[in-house]
């Protein structure tokens, strides 16, 4: 019996069905929702139609409407009097339907615009609802992977921020080894990753006209999510150390072990066995869009992480992964394998972790993400001891605890740049393994290091 996922129609084409529905239907009043794009040819159309139309409408813009900007998906041209307010990257137009052979020797219909509504880019995306929930995925990626990249790139497909709610972004960092049983190829994953899905990264891409050929057209919409957890200017100001708040899908590392800086601080640093690359079917790619209308209903539903919830989580990570991999555990703590703020670090990608699993209704996200990492730390291990034990020699006493505070400053200003009091400094040192808490606090607060902002609030203007 055929599963029910695999039949049709698929979220892609139920946009394209219901946008052509209305597009044959000459001189009558329609209703169109998509994506606004720009049409590389529309200075040639203005030119040939303007003599005609303008002296009945006025001055007027040309653009184009799409329920999907990916290829092969329909363009309808629309004409918008200036009169009309047009801006927007998805909107809800209303017009009636003409040809241009009406005004030139061009064939081909177009939407001359009445009404203009703009319309969120998350609304319009999960409008028509996706056939998948989360045990068909975890099928589809189970039918497509090995386990430990299946439960990897599920964490790396369905995660999100805890602060600001970005969607998905979880990086990987695709690991060389130097030994003969761990993976150097890790082509088949890099190629499906950068494809899911294609719209969320590609500036232009191929589309049909509706009275042309394929052409390349420029797609101006990019997922930005955002929601009220944070203000803007709070928000911007909380990110102002990150390069991109976009739905990030395409933060995809290659590195080899032997780099200075081993791991970045906050990725899934995966050494995969040989057979643990291969992709073995192309379901994913083919459901690519149905994931990410999912992933992003499950995320207007829950945006966002308990940060008390994670803390307590972490703490009984940590507390395990120190009984069980001590020197990963003293890395962690020095910066030089996965740093473990709570900003750009192991705190939050953990909650990621743990939100992806909670998006797939998984009975225990927690332990699943335990489970994830605890493969992954092994592996570090073995493939990456040693060159860990001689970067930690290398480090005398002082430089340690001076690269700690640091750390520990950084992501203090970071999450409360408002002004942190001394208790949440005594807990992430602590956190860290810094002893002598209250004397270095001192010591910092007479070099100037840091500054009482307000009563009983500090922040740091420097570091050691």
């Amino acid at each position: 019996m055929m599963e029910d996922y695999l039949l049709p129609q698929r979220l892609p084409e139920k946009f394209k069905n219901n946008f052509l529905k209305n597009t044959l239907k000459l001189g009558e009043v329609a209703t169109f929702e998509g994506f606004i794009v720009s049409l590389p040819n529309a200075k040639i159309l203005k030119n040939e139609i303007w003599g005609k139309l303008s002296p009945l409408i006025g001055d007027f813009d040309i653009k184009g409407i799409t329920p999907f900007p990916d290829k092969g998906f329909p363009v309808l041209p629309i004409i918008v009097p200036y009169y009309v307010r047009s801006r927007g990257r998805v909107a809800e137009i209303e017009g009636k339907i003409y040809d241009f052979s009406i005004f030139t020797n061009i064939r081909g219909r177009f939407v001359l615009v009445e009404s203009w509504k703009n319309r969120k880019v998350e609304e319009y995306m999960i409008k028509e609802k996706t056939g998948l929930n989360g045990s068909k995925i975890y099928r589809i990626f189970d039918s497509s992977l090995a386990d430990a990249s299946r439960d990897l790139l599920l964490s790396y497909f369905l995660s999100s921020s805890m602060y600001l709610n970005r969607v998905g972004g979880c990086t990987i960092t695709l690991l060389d080894a130097l030994s003969k049983y761990y993976s150097s190829d890790f082509r088949e994953i890099e190629n499906l990753l950068r494809a899911l899905p294609q719209i969320l990264k590609k500036n232009s891409m191929k589309i049909t006209l509706l009275y042309d050929d394929e052409m390349e057209i420029n797609v101006s919409p990019s997922f930005r999510i955002k929601y009220g957890v944070m203000d803007r200017k709070e928000a911007i100001k909380f990110y102002s150390t990150r390069k991109s708040r976009e739905w990030e899908k395409s933060a995809i590392t290659k590195s080899d072990i032997k780099q200075e800086n081993l791991i970045g601080y906050a990725e899934l640093p995966f050494i995969a066995y040989q057979e643990e690359t291969g992709v073995y079917d192309k379901e994913i790619i083919d459901y690519s869009i149905d994931l990410a209308s999912y992933v992003l209903e499950q995320h207007l539903q829950m945006p966002e992480i308990n940060e008390d919830y994670i803390e307590r989580f972490k703490i009984r990570f940590l507390e395990r992964m120190q009984s069980n991999f001590p020197l990963l555990s003293e890395a962690m703590r020095m910066g030089i394998l996965i740093d473990m703020a709570n900003v750009n670090g192991f705190g939050e990608h953990l909650g990621r972790l743990v939100n992806s699993w909670e998006r797939l209704n998984y009975l225990n996200p927690q332990e699943k993400t335990m489970d994830v990492y605890t493969l992954l730390f092994e592996r570090i291990e073995d493939v990456m001891g040693d060159v860990i034990k001689k970067k930690l020699s290398a480090l005398e006493e002082k430089r340690r605890i001076e690269r700690i505070l640091n750390r520990v400053l950084w992501e203090l200003n970071t999450l409360k740049p408002e002004g942190w009091d001394y208790f949440y400094f005594e807990r992430k040192a602590n956190e860290r393994g810094i002893e002598n808490v209250e004397k270095l606090f001192n010591q910092l607060y007479r070099e100037g290091i840091i500054i009482e902002r307000s009563r009983g609030r500090f922040i740091a203007v420097s570091s050691l």
